[in-house]
């Protein structure tokens, strides 16, 4: 698990499309601070310091500074121009760091099978939907393929997690087998509890959408 991020925020007063415009052509990302029983703030943050949060440390909670207090948020949704390329606005969501939330985490697998037996890696699960406590969100879900041997899958069961953290997916759902070439593909299986989807959104921006 990764130390907490800190990203600066500053209010801003102006609404609107214009508005949005203006920040965005100054480097900054316009977006809303909402939840724990708080009125909403509207805020501006870095455009690049934002990109490097999501897309480079792969966050989801942060350190929102904002008049020289921090308070902990989690990134909610963010939305992205018509091409997936630039935000055009994020929601920061209050939270404490013990609340238990429901995100995505990428599966990366270690080293390589010792013998493959004639068999190709194949991996249905590359993300896991878990729940766990806000503080305690994983990085990734890491998996030691050493001993990986053909007709002896990984399932979800199998995996080895940290203390808090729970796997929504079915335990019998295969992430990691040796397959034979030609053998038919495993679908992954749905997450057992439903309104498991990630928590960062990445959203299009529809172009009849006021910016609020």
């Amino acid at each position: 698990m990764s130390d907490p991020v800190t990203l600066k925020a500053t209010p801003r007063t102006g609404t609107g499309s214009r508005a949005a415009d203006k920040l965005r052509k100054q480097g900054l990302i316009p977006g809303i601070v909402y939840g724990h029983k708080k009125d909403n703030a509207t805020v501006a943050v870095s455009a690049e310091e934002l990109d490097r949060a999501i897309r480079v440390l792969h966050v989801r909670m942060l350190e929102l500074e904002l008049d020289g207090k921090a308070e902990t948020v989690l990134i909610r949704e963010v939305q992205w121009d018509a091409f997936g390329r630039h935000m055009v606005h994020v929601d920061f969501e209050r939270k404490s760091r013990t609340d238990r939330v429901k995100v995505t985490v990428p599966v990366e697998l270690r080293n390589t099978p010792k013998a493959t037996g004639g068999g190709v890696l194949d991996q249905p699960l590359h993300r896991l939907h878990v729940e766990c406590p806000l503080g305690s969100i994983p990085e990734a879900v890491r998996i030691d393929i050493t001993n990986l041997t053909l007709g002896q899958p990984i399932h979800v069961s199998d995996l080895k997690l940290p203390e808090g953290v729970k796997v929504l997916e079915t335990p019998e759902a295969v992430v990691v087998q040796l397959k034979l070439p030609g053998a038919e593909a495993v679908v992954p299986a749905a997450p057992a509890e439903p309104g498991a989807g990630p928590e960062v959104i990445k959203k299009e921006k529809k172009a009849e959408d006021s910016e609020e």
